[in-house]
């Protein structure tokens, strides 16, 4: 994959996201690591967005489940509103794009990071040892204060094109 990154930091996805998926490296920052996982799911690199889930809370995932989401869905444009973090906690607010059975979607989300010690799903998907002794991992999320709506047929695009949303991601 020699194009841009899913995530929208307009680098090739080899020199972006590909690293954190394949497991070469850790994301340094909690708002990297939701950009990631927004582009893992629009790479269906489910096994990454399963060991970077907190392993606190892992067990309410299912593998198949978002498998099968992340392949029913055109993933079109990540938004990062606002971001927070302290030493061991974080929160992403984010709008993810997507369409799923010819309709434009958006994903509004609160998400909430816990710096915790790396487990061994996480060490699985990198075949060298782990330098770092702690990674960020999603815990859970919550409902925004204010929810996104999709864009009007004449709005501007949300990938950021240029054209009217009409003439772009929702043709």
């Amino acid at each position: 994959m020699n194009q841009q990154c899913p995530c929208g930091s307009l680098v090739p996805y080899q020199n972006c996201c590909h690293p954190l998926h394949s497991g070469a490296r850790l994301a340094g920052d909690a708002k990297l690591l939701m950009k990631s996982r927004y582009c893992a799911f629009a790479t269906l690199a489910v096994d990454y967005l399963v060991a970077t889930h907190s392993p606190q809370t892992r067990d309410t995932i299912s593998k198949v489940d978002i498998a099968q989401w992340a392949k029913s869905c055109q993933w079109l444009a990540l938004d990062v509103i606002n971001f927070s973090q302290t030493a061991t906690t974080a929160q992403v607010e984010f709008v993810a794009w997507y369409k799923e059975n010819g309709k434009v979607q958006c994903l509004h989300d609160l998400s909430h990071f816990t710096l915790e010690p790396v487990d061994p799903l996480l060490t699985a998907i990198n075949d060298q040892p782990m330098l770092k002794t702690h990674a960020w991992y999603y815990h859970r999320s919550t409902p925004p204060k204010i929810a996104r709506t999709v864009p009007k047929r004449n709005d501007a695009c949300i990938c950021g094109s240029g054209k009217k949303f009409k003439k772009c991601c929702d043709s």
